[in-house]
């Protein structure tokens, strides 16, 4: 089974090349869709959350506007936020990673925004980055909700650089063109993946995940494909 990791920069375009996988009827774990179901649903998650920042809260309910505002001001929170979240993310992935493993599926994919940042491509079979020009995400994410300049600049200031994630990926596939050609890129990654001796997964998975320092990794095959 092939573990396929998926990052990029916020705004690069992964969740519509997520989407294409899925399309595809490849299994695909987004980590940020479970950031946010763990907000909405996890009674423990409210619970410390509402302990550590009571004026998140609106209605009963966490506000993850006022929440991103609160951490992004203070490395510590963010820090506690992290450690609050993540063991629980991995644990998720985990079970997904068995469910799909007895099920035999091929492929699978995780979609991780902090892919490299938090040392979790050590434990995939090969890693995609999604990649566009600097202004297309910037126009990209500013469009969205609550999104502000500064709040943009301190998002890009806590993910890698591009050029360093290059330097780490086994497929890099740019987006900003039609909607067909990154379709067409993801069968061609597929494609060339299933020619390859297929992973077994050991069941080796971490615990937690923890921003630290990154040393750059053997690529599998080492391969550095731009598509």
């Amino acid at each position: 089974m092939w573990i396929i990791g998926l990052t990029g920069a916020i705004g690069a375009g992964k969740s519509r090349v997520a989407a294409y996988f899925h399309r595809l009827g490849i299994p695909v774990h987004c980590s940020d869709t479970y950031i946010h179901f763990l907000f909405e649903n996890d009674p423990d998650v409210q619970q410390q959350v509402k302990a550590l920042w009571p004026d998140v809260f609106a209605h009963g309910k966490i506000d993850r506007l006022l929440l991103g505002e609160k951490v992004l001001s203070s490395f510590d929170d963010l820090h506690r936020l992290e450690g609050l979240l993540y063991p629980k993310l991995v644990e998720n992935q985990r079970k997904f990673l068995e469910k799909n493993q007895y099920r035999r599926e091929r492929f699978v994919v995780l979609d991780v925004p902090l892919l490299f940042e938090v040392d979790l491509d050590v434990y995939c079979d090969c890693v995609i980055l999604v990649s566009s020009s600097s202004a297309l995400r910037k126009q990209r994410v500013m469009e969205r909700k609550g999104m502000t300049p500064k709040k943009y600049l301190t998002l890009e200031n806590l993910q890698m650089k591009d050029s360093e994630r290059r330097k780490k990926a086994d497929f890099i596939l740019y987006t900003g063109r039609d909607k067909g050609y990154a379709l067409k890129m993801v069968q061609k990654i597929i494609f060339s993946l299933s020619q390859l001796p297929f992973p077994k997964w050991q069941g080796k998975w971490p615990k937690n995940l923890t921003r630290r320092p990154h040393e750059s990794r053997n690529c599998f095959r080492h391969r550095n494909d731009r598509i």
